[in-house]
């Protein structure tokens, strides 16, 4: 896709939202963003993550937005060659993309912040790897506070993964119609019996379920 225009599927993050213009795809960074955004760039959490190729570089611009009333700032993100989507990927390009992700909110601990969602939707591999393509994922850490995108995490990555390696690999496809993360309760009833004897498939999977029953 390349029209002018928002992408109305980027509008479910209020923090801000990817554009087209000419051709170019941008993203606004909301007023409502501006603390958690110059934290990232100040901290040198940015830097580090993409020096260590974790996440899409980008470059502040100055272009218009596209609804400059709620605008703080707009990047241009490095363009992805290759757009992949994780119901089409195998199992070593999910667990990667999970590892990555893992990575990425380890490193962000580290320089007082969070990542705030862990949808797979929001890694691309870029030059072979996987790396982050949403800049606005980040968010001051609280201390204390549980991670925000655990559950998140859980669906979109350790339940296919799971299924995937104990039941069957093709239930990968499950991503494809649920893009919020495969639900626990159906992930349980799909995993072998003896899962429930396995400490990590019990505490991150089938105790979440039983608790959504």
């Amino acid at each position: 896709m390349n029209a002018s225009g928002p992408i109305p599927s980027s509008f479910r993050d209020p923090s801000g939202f990817l554009f087209w213009r000419d051709g170019t795809l941008y993203r606004q960074v909301n007023v409502a963003y501006r603390d958690d955004y110059c934290r990232l760039i100040d901290s040198s959490l940015y830097d580090s993550l993409v020096a260590a190729r974790l996440l899409i570089p980008h470059e502040e611009v100055p272009v218009e937005a596209a609804r400059p009333g709620e605008a703080y700032k707009v990047i241009r993100p490095e363009p992805v060659d290759f757009v992949s989507y994780p119901y089409e990927w195998c199992f070593s390009q999910l667990k990667d993309a999970a590892l990555a992700t893992l990575a990425i909110q380890k490193k962000a601990i580290g320089f007082g912040m969070s990542l705030k969602d862990a949808s797979a939707y929001n890694v691309q591999f870029h030059a072979g790897r996987p790396v982050l393509v949403d800049t606005l994922s980040f968010e001051t850490y609280k201390e204390g506070r549980p991670w925000p995108a655990y559950r998140q995490f859980c669906q979109h990555f350790l339940a296919p993964l799971t299924l995937m390696s104990r039941t069957d690999v093709r239930l990968a496809q499950l991503l494809r119609t649920n893009i919020d993360g495969v639900p626990f309760v159906l992930a349980s009833r799909l995993q072998p019996f003896r899962t429930r004897f396995m400490f990590s498939t019990l505490a991150h999977i089938h105790l979440h379920a039983r608790s959504q029953k």
